[in-house]
This record gives C-alpha cells, structure tokens and sequence, in this order.
C-alpha cells in the first residue's frame, strides 16, 4: 500500500469517521480505521456495529493494499498538520509509514481481516434534496429521549407517503412533526431510526449539499449516501440498524381545533420566559393565563425563592384559559421555530397544545401541559 492524500481533505473525513469509533475493550477492532486502496480512491471504513461509514475519497496511490489502524491516532496525527500539505503513506510490513515534508512517522497496524465487515442495503433508493433533510433533523432529533422500556419511541420516524418524508420524534411529553418534499413518489412505508444515527447523519452529511443524496430502505437497516457533484470530493455511505417495533398512531394526538388561539412574537415570548424562568425553581413550572378580551396572555411563576409575573400582547382569540407548561420543553419548542411569529393553540389544562410558527406549515410542535 503506498498513496498520498491532502492533509485537508484526509483531516475533515478522519475527524467525522471518529465519531463512530469509540473506546473498546471487548471488541478492541472497533476503535480501528479500515483503509483500503483500490479503484483510484482511499477507501476509509468506521463501525461500532450499529452503524457502518466509508468514506471513497479519490488519491494518487502507487500500490493498492488494506490495514487497520487505530483511529484517534490517525485522526489526531493528521490534524496536526496545516491543511495545505500532502500526507505520502506507505505500508512497511507491520507499520504504516507517515512522510509530511521532512518529518517521518511509523504508526503499527492491526490485521483487516478481523474488521467486521460493513452491511450493504440492498432495498428501494429514494432521492431526497440533501438540505433539506440535514436542516430537518435536528427539529425531531433533538426532543426524542431513549428510552430501554419505550424502544418504539427512542428514535426518529421517517414516514413515506406519495412525494413526503413525514420525520417525527417525541419524548411522550413533546411531539414534533416536520414534512421534506422528495424528488419522486415512493410507496408508502415507515421506519424508525436510532437518535444516535439521525445525529450523526446530520453531522456527516452537513460536510456538502452539492451532489446526489439517496435514502436506501431494507427491512432492517437503512442507509445513507451522498456522491458530491466535484469528483474529487468524497463519497460517503452510511448503514444504521433501525429500532424493530411501530411508532405510536400520533396524528391522533395534533390537535385540530383550538378553545383558544394566540399569534404572538417569538422572540419577546423566549425573552420573556426566560426571565420568568428564574423565579420558577425546581417544579420548571410557568402559568399562561390567556385573556382574549384584552388582548394579553399572563405569565406567572412561583417557587420557593419568590414569584414574578409578566404580560405579553398580542392577537389572542376565543375563551379564556390557564394552563400551565414546563418552560424549559416551552422554550426548546419555541428555538425550533424559524418564524418570527409564532401560533399558539390551547385546549383544556389536560390536552396537547400546539406551536407553529406563521407560514411555517411543514412543523409543528406539540407540547402537553402540567397538571398541578
């Protein structure tokens, strides 16, 4: 084995590829980078066996070959350099030999036939507008919170229907729904991705948007792939387990009609509970009363230390109402939202209200109240 590779290049695929290896006793392989040469490219593959990633990223190479490696010291060993210089390798019997201008280093090798070997998808490939879903993820992702007794509901649902991708993620106390268009029709089918792989996917594939990005479903796995639109640019693939079971029937739970309904300012509604946040102690707890008549919602928190209340106006319609939310679950949904403006429906103190920002019909954001 013998090729050169950009520092800069080598560095961005090796920092991502990190991220999946992790700190193996039992199975010490895993902590491993698999290299391979061949076809032109260097083949670069992490595992911790529930996700497989390879990076193709094309190379001037001399001679092909394969190792194993161990992967923080090839990734911290390559962003030590500047990103403008050229890495020469070259395999000299048990070592992988380093050469950066005049310096020269010998990292040992570990034998590739003990990698576990990365699963292929085989299943339907689906285009999908690569932006458009690294930018959604982190709307569902991040609410979701895993959970060994509710394995259903530890992951994102990818739903496909005609030109949609449904992604929901919910924690049972919180439920958000975001909708991304597909570039063709595909036939309806569910499948729930592990929290891990959808926050990885977002963090892999935000290297590039420009180029081909395809979903690839089989029963038990789902993967991921993305072939840049510059040649020289790496492709990357990405296989994840999915979570076996189905995702709870949540359109029954989005609210369809409102006892009140308010449209309020995003950020002077974050401000404000902020602020209130301070007086609302360990319970997390703020009160919105709801007044339609005057055109204010109240804000009230209270706990050991004290108690603070504020105002906000805005266009407030129907009944009054109190209900109380955990501000912390309030204020994520709310940094979710990308408009302005926000849509705030209520019902009764025991049934899901519902965020929307104004002209942001693709999400919505369910939040249960707090009985007290």
């Amino acid at each position: 084995m013998k090729f050169k590779v950009s520092s800069q290049k080598l560095k961005k695929i090796s920092s991502l590829a990190q991220r999946i290896t992790g700190d193996s006793s039992t199975l010490p392989i895993l902590n491993d980078f698999l290299l391979e040469i061949k076809e032109n490219s260097l083949f670069l593959s992490v595992t911790n066996l529930e996700i497989g990633l390879t990076f193709v990223l094309p190379v001037e190479f001399k001679k092909e070959g394969k190792i194993a490696i161990p992967g923080k010291v090839l990734s911290d060993f390559v962003g030590s350099f500047p990103e403008d210089k050229e890495i020469e390798f070259e395999k000299r019997e048990n070592y992988l030999v380093a050469k950066v201008d005049n310096f020269e280093a010998k990292i040992l090798t570990e034998d590739p036939e003990e990698f576990p070997s990365l699963p292929q998808v085989s299943g339907k490939e689906i285009k999908v507008f690569p932006a458009n879903l690294i930018s959604s993820l982190p709307k569902v992702s991040k609410i979701v919170s895993p959970t060994e007794s509710r394995i259903e509901i530890s992951g994102v649902l990818l739903k496909f229907e005609k030109n949609k991708l449904y992604l929901v993620g919910t924690d049972s106390i919180r439920l958000a729904e975001k909708k991304v268009d597909l570039e063709e029709e595909v036939e309806p089918q569910e499948i729930i991705l592990p929290q891990k792989t959808a926050k990885e996917v977002e963090k892999i594939f935000s290297l590039n948007f420009d180029g081909e990005f395809k979903i690839h479903l089989s029963p038990n796995q789902m993967g991921f792939s993305f072939e840049p639109s510059d040649p020289l640019e790496a492709k990357i693939f990405l296989v994840s387990k999915v979570i076996e079971g189905s995702f709870p029937q949540y359109k029954e739970i989005i609210p369809k009609t409102f006892q009140t309904k308010a449209i309020l300012e995003k950020e002077e509604l974050q401000r404000k509970i902020k602020t209130l946040s301070l007086f609302a102690g360990k319970i997390e707890d703020i009160q919105f009363k709801f007044s339609p008549k005057d055109e204010k919602i109240t804000l009230i928190s209270r706990s050991e230390i004290g108690e603070a209340r504020d105002e906000i106006k805005g266009k407030i319609e129907g009944d009054e109402n109190e209900i109380t939310f955990n501000w912390k679950y309030l204020l994520e949904g709310l940094s979710l939202i990308d408009s302005s403006e926000v849509f705030f429906g209520v019902n009764s103190k025991e049934s899901p209200s519902f965020l929307q920002g104004l002209g942001e019909e693709d999400y919505l954001y369910i939040l249960m109240p707090k009985t007290v």
